[in-house]
């Protein structure tokens, strides 16, 4: 990807000072401020949650996966990604090339299942409690996030030989890109169907059960069943979920469409395009 952005600024002869400025000023800056900020805020949850047994719930566990995963994200792909636009080329050779590229897979997909887990676990607290106790525990739920590291670092293996490092067209200098076109197909659409629709899909079928159930609870209430703190807590969980799906729907699919586009489509020549997407 990086290197259709270098070759997207040289189809449209833009000015050197616009690309000195994006890439080379504006990138570095605000992956900067990405990266520190990823760190402090996660290195936080992961510290609170990890160094007090009272806060090692279901829940919390859950959000302690995203923290490594996130945290694991922003300290490598976002220093190696800014150097390599503003560089115009990759010095780290070709392992740390593949493994840059599988360490976003497979971050990427983690964080997306652990949400899914999230919107599974708040399922059975709310309309399975009784029935699901045994299986809502905190060694459980170890199982689950190992479980899932796992699975999706074992299927995001072939991600390692799509990747190496090349002369760019450009330059001829070193470059980390994907091998060829059809190989960019098959990743990206195969990163949009299980990384984006299927677990959209599942998490909407998750939270509206959820919001039925504490529908039918609200209509008991107002035919005069006293509303309880746990009924009260679940209405908190419906529209964290409803939350949950939205923020996850509308924040993913410009990435989706962006790759998507790239590989089955062709990219915008409005340099402020490429502003946007790099920023």
């Amino acid at each position: 990807m990086e290197s259709e952005s270098r070759n997207w600024t040289n189809s449209t002869n833009a000015p050197d000072q616009f690309s000195f400025i994006l890439f080379r000023l504006t990138v570095p800056i605000l992956f900067s401020v990405v990266t520190l900020s990823g760190l402090i805020g996660n290195g936080l949850v992961i510290y609170v949650i990890v160094s007090r047994e009272r806060m090692q719930t279901v829940t919390n566990l859950l959000l302690l996966n995203l923290a490594v995963a996130d945290l694991a994200f922003v300290l490598v792909v976002p220093p190696f990604t800014a150097y390599q636009l503003a560089a115009e080329w990759w010095p780290f050779g070709d392992v740390s090339c593949r493994l840059l590229h599988y360490l976003v897979n497979v971050t990427a997909y983690v964080t997306v299942y652990t949400l899914v887990a999230v919107a599974v676990m708040r399922y059975l607290t709310v309309v399975h409690a009784a029935s699901t106790v045994r299986y809502r525990t905190p060694r459980v739920t170890v199982v689950v996030v190992a479980g899932i590291w796992i699975v999706l670092s074992l299927l995001n293996a072939p991600v390692i030989a799509s990747y190496s490092v090349r002369p760019s067209l450009s330059t001829g200098l070193p470059d980390c890109d994907i091998n060829d076109h059809e190989a960019g197909q098959r990743l990206f659409a195969t990163f949009f169907a299980f990384g984006y629709a299927l677990p959209l899909a599942i998490i909407g079928v998750f939270s509206v059960r959820v919001l039925v159930d504490i529908r039918r609870q609200r209509a008991c209430a107002s035919a005069g069943v006293r509303r309880t703190k746990s009924f009260r807590r679940k209405q908190a969980i419906g529209r964290l979920l409803v939350l949950v799906v939205a923020l996850f729907a509308v924040l993913w699919l410009p990435v989706h469409v962006h790759l998507l586009v790239a590989f089955f489509g062709n990219i915008s020549n409005d340099r402020w395009y490429m502003v946007r997407m790099k920023t």
